[in-house]
């Protein structure tokens, strides 16, 4: 495996990335604190490749575009031509705040380190351009929740209100890099 940092030409490598999981645990934030809550959808499809509404193709790689657009990185891992993974993080977000906006591994390819590899990456870019924390607003799933946990992530307190605004259902987490 192999990651590669890469600019805005490169965002629609996320349409080779299959999302699809099957969830078991989910999560919600209630009295500043994470608790299980029901199964909203236990099977998570890939990202529809047509049209251009949520979670469709045209929508994450409008998303990741702008991000990378306003000072964010692609950071693609490979398992030789194959696109393993992906992850798009603004080291410079906010003075000493990095954001990592988007973190997926395609099903395939999950279980092999890649998540950690392409977290160890983002972490390094955000170390690197002064920051001395990462956010992150993950997906309220289990698997998405205890990998930022294990790497010492924390509820964000208080959560950052505009990405918290743009997703208010995901568990916005912080973590000292």
């Amino acid at each position: 495996m192999e990651t590669r940092r890469l600019g805005v030409e490169s965002v629609d490598l996320v349409a080779a990335i299959d999302r699809s999981e099957r969830i078991d645990v989910e999560y919600e934030v209630r009295n500043g604190e994470i608790v299980e809550r029901p199964v909203g959808m236990v099977e998570v499809p890939p990202w529809n490749p047509v049209g251009d509404g949520p979670h469709t193709v045209a929508e994450v790689t409008e998303f990741c575009r702008r991000v990378v657009e306003g000072g964010g990185v692609v950071v693609a891992a490979f398992e030789g031509d194959d696109v393993a993974g992906l992850a798009v993080v603004d080291p410079g977000f906010e003075p000493g705040l990095a954001w990592l906006a988007f973190l997926h591994v395609s099903r395939p390819y999950r279980r092999r380190g890649i998540a950690s590899a392409l977290w160890a990456e983002a972490v390094s870019m955000a170390t690197g351009a002064g920051a001395g924390e990462m956010y992150v607003s993950a997906t309220p799933t289990g698997s998405a929740v205890g990998f930022y946990l294990g790497r010492g992530c924390r509820l964000a307190d208080p959560v950052h209100p505009e990405l918290f605004a743009a997703e208010p259902d995901d568990i916005h987490l912080i973590c000292a890099v």
